[in-house]
């Protein structure tokens, strides 16, 4: 079982909400304005990547996302394995 240290509440998505986010690695879920699953990932370093998606736009349904803090990120890949089969999002080409 994946330990996740801390869970981040939904927010909305945007610059001030990301730069917020904690540096660490863990997984995360990026969803529609109706609360469903549009994309699960993971990452070393949690900031950076929700930047880099707020940046490139390239999931324009994005209003709402939710991060999980992990101790490492093997645990956080083992995380959105899990994620990805439990929310089955939409814009995931193929299970991590």
């Amino acid at each position: 079982m994946v330990r996740v240290v801390r869970r981040t509440y939904t927010k909305r998505f945007g610059p001030w909400n990301v730069e917020n986010v904690t540096s660490a690695s863990g997984a995360y879920v990026l969803m529609d304005r109706n609360g469903s699953a549009q994309y699960v990932g993971c990452a070393s370093n949690l900031r950076q990547r929700l930047r880099q998606h707020l940046d490139s736009a390239d999931i324009p349904d994005t209003r709402y996302f939710r991060t999980y803090q992990t101790n490492s990120p093997q645990k956080a890949r083992t995380l959105e394995r899990k994620l990805f089969r439990k929310l089955k999002p939409l814009h995931n080409v193929v299970e991590p």
